[in-house]
This record gives structure tokens, sequence and C-alpha cells, in this order.
């Protein structure tokens, strides 16, 4: 499965309602929104499910992806800030397909992609916001499952 796990765009300091979960994008974050859905809109192997963090940033840098490649956009909870990556493997398993975007937040993307790449022992990766790591999973989800294909930044 091509899994592309992708870090919400560049989002205002703080939301109008002081709350966390309603941070929008930014000008940069539209940017690497449109970017993320013109790479992926021509990736080899496309996503044919999109699943996001409800919280508004996200949710945004997802909405043009889903758009470019006509696809319904999925919320899930699991995906959301504070959240464990075990449940995100899980999903990983749940929307399984031949290609799988999710689209999330720190820390818990840079440890799911950590783990997926190796496992404990590899040395942390860095997921920035506006960024995509591309990678091939094989078998059961878990630690070690998957390979870098490549990353995507703009």
């Amino acid at each position: 499965m091509r899994l592309y796990v992708i870090r919400h765009g560049k989002a205002e300091r703080d939301a109008p309602s002081g709350l966390d979960r309603d941070r929008r994008l930014i000008d940069k974050g539209e940017r690497q929104a449109a970017y993320l859905a013109g790479a992926l809109a021509g990736a080899e192997i496309a996503p044919e499910r999109i699943v996001t963090s409800p919280y508004a940033r996200a949710f945004e840098t997802a909405r043009p992806i889903a758009l470019a490649l006509d696809l319904d956009l999925v919320t899930d909870g699991r995906l959301e800030v504070g959240e464990a990556v075990s449940p995100v493997l899980d999903l990983i398993e749940e929307h399984a397909a031949s290609g799988l975007a999710i689209v999330g937040h720190n820390p818990q993307l840079e440890i799911l992609v950590s783990a997926l790449l190796g496992g404990v022992t590899t040395a942390p990766v860095r997921v920035r916001t506006g960024e995509a790591y591309v990678l091939d999973v094989d078998g059961d989800v878990g630690p070690g499952a998957g390979a870098l294909v490549d990353v995507w930044r703009i």
C-alpha cells in the first residue's frame, strides 16, 4: 500500500476562538495544501481514500487534495492533537487500499513515520508543516513495515 502521511499546512498562531482546534491555515498553508493537491493528483499511485483530523488546519489542508482527486473526505478523531499512534495504525489498516492519505499533527505523525520506517531504534523523523512523507507499507502495519519512497515539501 502507498501511504501518504501529511502534516497540515502552516496555520495561524492563535484562533479567534482561542481554541487550538479552530486554528486555520494562513496563506503559506493554503499554498502548501495546493502544492500537495497537485502532487497527489499527479502521483504514480494516487490515494483512494483521504482521512483527516477534524481540526480546522488539517481539514483545510485535506480539502483541496480531496477535490483534486474527486474523493470524499473522511474525518477521524484518532488523528487529533494529543492522540496516541497505535490507534492510527488501526486506522491505516481499516482504510487500507492501494493508496491512502492521512492528514494530521505532530508529534503523532513524526512518531508514526519513525515507527513505520524502522521501529524504536530509528532516529526520530521530523515532519514539517505542509510536508508529506510517501511510504510503501507491506504486510501488517507496524514498526518497520514501511519503506521511504519520497518526501514532498514546497
